[in-house]
């Protein structure tokens, strides 16, 4: 947060511009971009605008001001939320798609989450929440409440949650690099799924607990660790994404929708989760133009 705050605009831009390169060259073409590290307005609304610079990685941008209490607010958090709520969103509402907020032990109440994710609905927000990662702590059948589009993290979600997620199609996005990082259980995928629970995968890179690009890596713990078939964990890296992003014009190869795709040096997509800690992508595309070709980013700039 510290350095957050003190980096202006276009370092930030620039570290974005670095860090979707590397998403790109291990074959991710469209990603959720979440802000929470600024946790003022000024900050927030920063984040948002230096993550929209023009790259051709496709973005959804999400409003997370409602990340953790600030160290000006660690004695009232109500009035952080209460912050968050009305200026900070007002502020931020235009410069995103989504809302999220993390609902969990050490972080929000479900009641405090509640109040965020109402405004940003009045704003025209899309809804998405952390939750049950640190304990179960009621976010995960909040999100069925609201119908948020997904619930991130989930490690504590039990048969309660999952039934509620089912009714309200609420996608379960599994973040295996989270739990490898930070040394905890792993995300009850296989309950997810065999419930019928339409599941994604991410990376959660982020400089707390998974400083990590590499989708293909989090396509091995699936494996691993969730004990998904290769072609579950693959297919939640991919259109499970886009269902979590409520998109159907991305995640699958089909007539109509854009034309992304990775180029592999593999004979199979067996060797994604098998053959592990490296980058197999050789070329990726987007919108049907060659963005990364012999693992190098081809220059020149989309428009956000």
């Amino acid at each position: 947060v510290t350095a957050t705050r003190q980096a202006t605009e276009e370092e930030l831009a620039r570290l974005c511009t670095a860090r979707y390169d590397s998403m790109l060259r291990h074959g991710t073409t469209t990603a959720e971009v979440k802000s929470g590290y600024g946790l003022t307005t000024a900050d927030e609304a920063k984040q948002l605008r230096a993550a929209a610079v023009a790259h051709p990685l496709r973005r959804e941008l999400t409003f997370l001001g409602a990340h953790f209490t600030p160290p000006e607010y660690e004695a009232n958090d109500d009035a952080f939320i209460d912050l968050v709520s009305t200026e900070m969103m007002a502020t931020c509402a235009p410069l995103a798609r989504w809302c999220d907020v993390f609902c969990d032990q050490g972080a929000f109440t479900v009641e405090q989450s509640r109040r965020v994710l109402g405004a940003a609905w009045e704003a025209g927000l899309g809804l998405r929440i952390h939750a049950d990662e640190l304990a179960r702590t009621g976010g995960a059948l909040l999100a069925a409440e609201l119908g948020c589009a997904s619930a991130d993290h989930l490690i504590h979600a039990t048969g309660e949650e999952i039934a509620a997620m089912l009714a309200a199609g609420v996608v379960a996005v599994l973040l295996p690099g989270t739990s490898y990082t930070l040394g905890v259980s792993y995300a009850p995928a296989r309950a997810f799924l065999d419930a019928g629970v339409t599941i994604a995968l991410a990376t959660d890179f982020n400089p707390g607990s998974c400083n990590c690009e590499n989708l293909q890596i989090m396509v091995s713990l699936a494996c691993q660790q969730y004990r998904l078939t290769p072609d579950e964990a693959l297919w939640a890296a991919t259109a499970g994404g886009a269902a979590a992003l409520r998109r159907d014009d991305v995640g699958v190869l089909a007539v109509g929708r854009h034309c992304d795709l990775s180029v592999l040096a593999s004979p199979s997509r067996f060797d994604v989760p098998y053959h592990f800690g490296v980058n197999l992508v050789t070329d990726v595309v987007v919108d049907g133009r060659v963005v990364v070709a012999g693992g190098m980013r081809v220059p020149g700039e989309h428009r956000f």
